[in-house]
């Protein structure tokens, strides 16, 4: 049984968690929408891209809204410039927050490693804000000023 089980988890563990990506820095989930059975709602319906696609994205949407998703502590110590704090760890202080957002802008949501980011895309999704963008490696991927 144990020699089963071991290749089934090892498919498993490449099929949940591989992804590819692109040329343009946008990091895509390998998921086959045939598999999917109807009526079954894929997480991460969001893009997550790397810093560099994210400066881009900065760079070319004055009306972008950079979100950071982690502690006022973790804020503090340091963000990225421009970037407003709504800590998604503070549950009904984060709905209350995303509920007063303008559903129309682009947003670009971070937290310290990228997790707590896709957390708060998605709560953000369910809301009704379709445009956001996850910075895949959250601030630590971000470039720091020298």
């Amino acid at each position: 049984m144990k020699q089963l089980l071991c290749p089934s988890l090892v498919v498993t563990f490449l099929f949940v968690f591989a992804c590819g990506q692109d040329n343009d820095g946008v990091v895509e989930r390998n998921i086959n929408a045939d598999r999917i059975p109807e009526g079954v709602e894929v997480a991460d319906a969001f893009p997550s891209i790397t810093a560099e696609k994210a400066q881009s994205l900065i760079d070319k949407n004055k009306h972008l809204v950079i979100l950071d998703v982690r502690t006022p502590g973790e804020f503090h110590a340091g963000h990225i410039e421009g970037a407003q704090l709504l800590d998604v760890t503070q549950d009904s202080m984060f709905l209350e927050g995303i509920k007063t957002m303008d559903k129309s802008k682009t947003y670009l949501v971070y937290c310290r490693s990228g997790q707590r980011s896709r957390k708060a895309c998605s709560l953000m999704q369910d809301q009704g804000i379709s445009d956001v963008y996850n910075l895949e490696e959250g601030y630590l991927g971000w470039p720091q000023p020298e």
